[in-house]
């Protein structure tokens, strides 16, 4: 029933195997894209004005194949061009897409409620992002939509419920404490700088082990793995693949493709597809190995309910080994730059962060009794959201609803903006989350104190945590939200508790526009990612 299919590259001398993927990925690109402008300019119905968005204000469109779609992800930080342009064209306007494609792009909060949570399945990811997670971890939760989706959903849920996340908080505070002693080491001679992400990459990973594969994979004690080096791996290819057009184009050729012909796409010899491959392969042996040799017992962690739902072929196999392999993905790098962030902002304001410290000594920590604690992790989610972008698609003609109006080039005020089926919208998490409207004043600066302040009765809620979209919203919202976020808290404590974290002064950048946002140091970029901070200890 486990047999997983290996995905190879063909066996090749090095400079001739890079040669003939990138000549043949271009010729790929080449001979589809025939196909669709064929199909866009043949097959293409006409919208009447009330269902176009082409009447939106924009920036000017830079190239009709490419649109804005290569600017956006060639722009030295991840964020600069959309803030940019919504400081010049409001909230909504419209940007270029590849092949001449309008996108709607927003950072309205009541759009951003009604495509994210009052729609339902209405909005789904677009379809070259949910291929792409499709090819890297397989059928599970971050690329299946609709019924597939919800009955998924509906398994998984027991593993998140209040109850299964007070069991996995000693698992969270086990890991705290086992990092505070590997800093203890680290600082044993004095204060010392130290890439606060290796370490909180590290924690996240195991802490993933423990709670989905019941297995430790010994990162913080600097063991190697099969799944956590290729995770590490992937991680590091995926961000240092610089944006090319063709790279630009050919996945968003998948949007315009059907599900049959997606399918082929896996076996193009793309560099960028095999390393997506390889990931999924090993995610998936390592998941199948779990399976196999587990006990079934009356638990509700991920591990159980998958095998249980295996069992009683609730899942197939492809559904059950894929939703080891998302989490592995989803729950590693979100946490660790959550934490990472927050220290690293801590470090630049000591006042607030001694305060912090004083609240979790004073009393037993219970994580709805740290407002402090909780303020400067929202804040940092804020700032520094991994996920800058969510992409969706309309699957029917619908009106978006606005917060606050726009004006059309034909000079009208619309309130509401009305598109057509299939129109592709591009929420920017990264502008939204700096709105002075929403956030108030000087919304480029870390205050945790925004989060104290008691919230305002007619604020547009959004999001499933404090108005923010790090962890989307509505169906296809994070699931494991909370556990991440109780992840985050556990771990905050335990090193508070015993550490100072100072300001290393480096400058960090957001980077460019990667798999998600990771810092990395100007002057230092070829470094790749790092979050320096200094490190003391403190007495115990």
């Amino acid at each position: 029933m486990w047999g997983i299919r290996e995905i190879s590259p063909p066996n090749l001398p090095p400079h001739r195997s890079e040669g003939l993927l990138r000549t043949m990925e271009t010729l790929t690109v080449l001979v589809v894209a025939v196909a669709v402008v064929v199909k866009i300019l043949f097959g293409f119905k006409t919208r009447t004005s009330k269902t176009s968005i082409r009447v939106l204000h924009g920036p000017p469109c830079p190239s009709l194949l490419l649109g804005h779609e290569l600017e956006l992800r060639a722009q030295p930080t991840v964020g600069g061009l959309e803030t940019a342009w919504q400081k010049t064209y409001g909230n909504t306007f419209r940007i270029g897409g590849c092949f001449a494609q309008n996108i709607l792009m927003t950072s309205d909060p009541k759009a951003i409620q009604h495509i994210l949570r009052s729609s339902g399945y209405r909005y789904p990811k677009t379809k070259d992002i949910a291929h792409l997670w499709e090819m890297m971890v397989g059928k599970g939760l971050l690329a299946t939509a609709d019924s597939a989706h919800q009955r998924q959903r509906k398994i998984l849920n027991p593993a998140f419920s209040s109850s299964q996340l007070r069991e996995y908080l000693s698992v969270f505070r086990a890991t705290g404490i086992k990092i505070s002693g590997k800093f203890r080491e680290l600082v044993s001679q004095g204060p010392m700088e130290t890439n606060l992400l290796q370490w909180t990459n590290r924690a996240a990973l195991d802490i993933v082990g423990i709670t989905s594969f019941r297995c430790d994979f010994g990162a913080l004690d600097g063991k190697s793995s099969e799944l956590a080096d290729i995770s590490k791996s992937t991680f590091t290819a995926l961000s240092n693949i610089g944006p090319t057009p063709s790279l630009i184009l050919f996945p968003t050729l998948w949007r315009f493709l059907p599900k049959g012909l997606l399918s082929i796409i896996d076996r193009a010899p793309s560099r960028q597809i095999q390393i997506l491959h390889q990931f999924r392969n090993i995610a998936k042996k390592t998941a199948h190995q779990v399976l196999t040799n587990i006990p079934r017992d009356t638990s509700k962690d991920i591990v159980n309910l998958l095998a249980i739902a295996s069992d009683e072929m609730l899942m197939d196999e492809d559904e059950v080994l894929s939703q080891l392999a998302n989490f592995t993905l989803a729950g590693e790098d979100t946490t660790a730059a959550a934490m990472a962030w927050t220290l690293y902002e801590l470090s630049r304001r000591p006042d607030y962060q001694a305060r912090v410290r004083e609240e979790i000594r004073s009393q037993p920590v219970d994580f709805d009794s740290t407002p402090l604690l909780n303020a400067a992790i929202n804040e940092s989610l804020r700032l520094h959201p991994i996920m800058y972008s969510i992409s969706r698609y309309t699957v029917d003609d619908d009106i978006i609803p606005l917060n606050e109006a726009i004006r059309t080039r034909r000079g009208e005020i619309w309130n509401e903006v009305p598109v057509g089926k299939g129109q592709m919208v591009m929420i920017s998490v990264y502008a939204y989350n700096r709105l002075p409207s929403v956030w108030g004043d000087n919304p480029d600066e870390w205050q945790p104190e925004r989060f104290l302040r008691p919230e305002e009765k007619d604020r547009i809620s959004v999001g499933l945590h404090a108005n923010l979209l790090n962890f989307s919203d509505g169906v296809y919202g994070c699931i494991g939200w909370k556990y991440r976020l109780l992840q985050v808290q556990a771990i905050l404590v335990e090193l508070l508790k015993s550490f100072e974290f100072l300001d290393s002064g480096v400058e960090l950048l957001n980077g460019v526009a990667g798999p998600s946002l990771m810092p990395i140091v100007r002057g230092r970029e070829l470094e790749g990612v790092q979050l320096p901070v200094i490190v003391r200890a403190l007495s115990l």
